[in-house]
């Protein structure tokens, strides 16, 4: 049966492979829809060419509109890459997924809605912050004879994100990391540049969305 089960999967597999060719890129805009599956690496998002339902191995329903959501809850994700190989990878090691044509990226341990795509992405995810607690003794009486202590906690906090698509580059939203992101074009990036600080804040999406429409992604099709 699993020997069946194999045969299956590898037919699907060179079907797909098959298929897999580039027969145009398409200009990105917000009625694009990525294809659905699982991104090991950020080429795969680039390219929009990630690892098809059809190459995972998993007892999960493949027609159930959370099964992308599932399968990243667990720690290993079981599949045959492009060359028919069966491979176990690390879920916190893969770059993200696309589900019903949104795109989540994987950052901090979560994965995160891509919420704006374009050559600067932009999404909501979260950050660890370390914070040091007081250890207290004698009911948190402290004297000359006694000092405090401390214990690092983490929390995790809610982080806006900028990633560059071309580079991979993902960095914390704000002024001076979309001023590094700006840099390629010397117009927008002077202009920005040129702003006071609070201007600065408050145009980051103006800016952001500026460049995008400038310079459009085009994301390959294929046959």
């Amino acid at each position: 049966m699993k020997l069946l089960h194999t045969l299956i999967l590898l037919t699907a597999i060179a079907t797909q492979v098959c298929a897999q060719t580039m027969s145009h890129k398409e200009k990105y805009d917000a009625d694009f829809i990525f294809t659905d599956g699982i991104y090991l690496n950020k080429n795969d998002f680039k390219n929009n060419l990630p690892i098809d339902k059809s190459q995972i191995i998993s007892g999960i329903d493949p027609n159930d509109l959370t099964y992308f959501e599932q399968l990243v809850e667990q720690n290993t994700i079981e599949l045959f890459d492009r060359l028919g190989n069966e491979i176990s990878v690390e879920t916190n090691k893969i770059f993200g997924f696309c589900s019903d044509g949104t795109v989540y990226i994987n950052h901090n341990g979560t994965f995160s809605r891509v919420g704006i795509i374009g050559s600067i992405c932009h999404f909501l995810g979260t950050k660890t912050v370390m914070n040091n607690v007081p250890n207290t003794y004698y009911g948190g009486y402290y004297n000359r004879y006694y000092s405090p202590t401390y214990r690092q906690t983490a929390t995790i906090e809610p982080q806006q994100y900028l990633y560059n698509f071309e580079t991979g580059d993902l960095l914390e939203y704000n002024p001076q990391n979309l001023d590094a992101m700006l840099m390629s074009d010397p117009a927008i990036h002077d202009e920005y540049a040129a702003l006071p600080r609070k201007k600065k804040n408050a145009k980051l999406f103006y800016y952001m969305r500026l460049y995008n429409e400038k310079h459009p992604i085009y994301i390959p099709i294929y046959e």
